[in-house]
């Protein structure tokens, strides 16, 4: 099929250089979604409350973000008819590492330093708040917060001493702990075990309307995750010529932590997602409960129906 012959589409990415980027590489270098008919183009808007607020108007019909910033956006009215149509990869906590500086030997260190998270309103900035509170900590008053937004898939503020801690996926945490500039204290599923996080979305008005768009979109990004995990030396020599190319040391600590994890079918935790929405009403960033189950519609995954 020529270029001319395909559909153009654009997929919106609340950040762009952790692992959740990989199946979309890995299915774009193989044409899988070339092979779906679609010419895709990936659209980064930092910070998933400001991708949310962008589906709600209607600028972007897919996007991949997290958890909290699409709960809290539907809470809010900022993407009323917004729907869950998969997980990503990183689907639960697991994932999501708190780092810190190297000379924080406990957590109570963090009191009066500066946390960077990619936004208040976006996973990180709505987790970072749960941690603390794990480790005692106020986090509406003992740390500051430096909104990172393009910048956050960097080392710049760790590496200087400005972040005493962020959240973060691989491979910037394996890259760190390389550069020494870090150490991993845990990760998030410490503190919530259970808790659907990654999330693929769209507006329902897109689902109803383009279902088979939708399939198409949704079976060549799982093409892409089966091809990084079945073939982990082809995912590291397309990260190693990529356009931000990772050191190759830095991707064989980072496989390990990641491909074994993965959410390869889409499917999502109802369970982890109630949960999820206890979370966020819990630390305040829902004022209301929503219903999990009407917020999911999953019809465009591999052998669903509507």
């Amino acid at each position: 099929m020529t270029d001319s012959a395909l559909t153009p589409f654009t997929w919106g990415h609340a950040n762009q250089g952790g692992q959740h980027d990989w199946p979309f590489l890995m299915a774009l270098d193989q044409g899988f979604f070339a092979d779906e008919g679609i010419a895709l183009t990936v659209k980064v808007i930092p910070g998933g409350d400001a991708l949310a607020k962008a589906m709600g108007r209607g600028e972007i019909h897919i996007g991949r973000m997290g958890t909290p910033p699409f709960l809290q956006a539907v809470g809010n009215g900022s993407f009323p008819d917004g729907r869950i149509v998969a997980s990503s990869v990183i689907g639960n906590l697991d994932h999501f590492l708190l780092v810190v500086r190297p000379e924080i030997a406990d957590l109570t260190q963090l009191r009066g330093r500066t946390v960077g998270v990619l936004s208040r309103g976006s996973c990180d900035g709505h987790l970072m708040r749960m941690l603390l509170a794990r480790a005692g900590l106020d986090p509406d008053r003992d740390v500051q917060y430096h909104e990172l937004w393009s910048q956050y898939e960097t080392l710049d503020g760790m590496a200087s001493g400005e972040l005493a801690a962020q959240l973060m996926v691989e491979p910037l945490v394996a890259q760190g702990e390389a550069a020494g500039v870090l150490r991993v204290v845990e990760p998030g599923s410490v503190a919530e075990p259970h808790f659907q996080w990654g999330l693929l979305v769209a507006r329902a008005q897109f689902v109803q309307e383009q279902p088979d768009l939708l399939r198409r979109l949704l079976r060549a990004y799982l093409r892409g995750v089966q091809h990084c995990v079945e073939n982990p030396a082809a995912l590291r020599a397309l990260l190693l010529r990529g356009e931000h190319a990772q050191d190759g040391a830095v991707l064989d600590r980072a496989f390990p932590r990641t491909l074994p994890l993965w959410n390869r079918s889409g499917e999502i935790d109802l369970p982890g997602l109630k949960r999820a929405i206890e979370v966020m009403l819990e630390i305040g960033s829902l004022k209301a409960p929503l219903d999990a189950q009407a917020l999911v519609d999953l019809r465009g995954l591999p052998g669903r129906s509507g």
